[in-house]
């Protein structure tokens, strides 16, 4: 498809509540996988220290990383269970998917609609299961950082970090139970760049909210 100029926002007096919304909710899903990160580090740093937030400082990613890194207080049966904090995750997704559709052609609106679609498809298998689902996280991100490729809007920064994020961060999901050093470092990477992904598409979306950007797709 040839380049083509558009106007990512034609009508930011009907989509920018949208931009609004979807900004804060990226830094709020950005702000809780950080207070995970931290609640991490400071496990660590004090060996039997009771968390202050488990239920905030224990999202599924947090544990599979523990189970990697063989902690010994954290057991694979954790991941089963019902977890109103990952299912917050793929509800920002699904509306980060919707708001970017507004944003796109038709050509790439199908798969940000398809990438919503997925996140409520997780929500409804993770209620069914207490396991599945959640980890559509990575392939609802993954779908969203392709679709932002050759739009100018969005740096390659958020681009990358976003599609090795969700690469890595899989992989470490599909190995649990596989005790690697090599594994557990590129899955902490890998949760260090998807919090940085939601930081910089909350910058992209406040940034629409003001109105009067342009981009290029192609």
């Amino acid at each position: 498809m040839t380049g083509q100029a558009v106007n990512t926002n034609p009508e930011p007096s009907r989509w920018g509540w949208l931009y609004k919304i979807s900004a804060a909710a990226a830094v709020i899903a950005g702000t809780l996988l950080l207070i995970g990160l931290a609640g991490l580090i400071a496990s660590t740093l004090q060996t039997g220290a009771k968390n202050g937030w488990p239920l905030l400082e224990n999202n599924w990613l947090v544990l599979i990383f523990k189970l990697h890194a063989e902690f010994s207080d954290v057991q694979a049966e954790m991941l089963h269970r019902l977890n109103l904090l990952d299912m917050v995750f793929l509800v920002i997704l699904g509306l980060i998917g919707l708001s970017l559709s507004t944003v796109f052609s038709k050509a790439r609106r199908v798969w940000l609609w398809v990438a919503s679609a997925l996140s409520l498809v997780g929500i409804l298998l993770f209620i069914a299961t207490q396991t599945a689902g959640r980890s559509t996280v990575m392939l609802v991100v993954f779908i969203l950082s392709l679709v932002m490729l050759g739009n100018e809007l969005f740096s390659k920064a958020i681009i990358y970090s976003g599609i090795l994020a969700s690469i890595l961060l899989l992989v470490g999901d599909v190995t649990v139970g596989i005790h690697s050093s090599v594994i557990t470092v590129l899955f902490g990477v890998g949760y260090v760049l998807l919090i940085s992904w939601f930081f910089l598409v909350a910058q992209v979306f406040f940034r629409l909210g003001s109105g009067g950007l342009n981009a290029k797709v192609q």
